[in-house]
């Protein structure tokens, strides 16, 4: 019976391969906090999976697979088609995303 719910598999919807590596913060990475801010870089295509507060400084971003973002938080799975350059974000995890152009830098 309790089988099911230790092996449940994450649905993966990203073309990108499971194991790319993503920023986040620790805050995201712990579970301390929900993934509220997400970004698509235009640049380099690097995806950035924060917790969307400005208490932040270098120490606080780590890289991890796309695989563990999905493990973390499945819902960011809607976001799977979210084109370079462009971000979205929500105010609580309940909450549907809202899509932004990202400003260039």
């Amino acid at each position: 019976m309790l089988k099911g719910l230790f092996n449940k598999k994450r649905e993966f919807k990203f073309d990108e391969n499971e194991n790319v590596s993503c920023i986040v913060c620790d805050h995201v990475m712990n579970r301390e906090r929900e993934i509220l801010l997400v970004t698509h870089d235009m640049g380099d295509g690097q995806w950035g999976f924060l917790c969307g507060e400005e208490d932040h400084n270098m120490e606080n971003y780590k890289l991890i697979s796309l695989k563990e973002v999905i493990e973390i938080d499945n819902s960011v799975n809607e976001l799977y088609e979210i084109p370079l350059g462009f971000g979205a974000t929500r105010g609580t995890q309940e909450q549907k995303w809202k899509p932004f152009k990202q400003e260039k830098e």
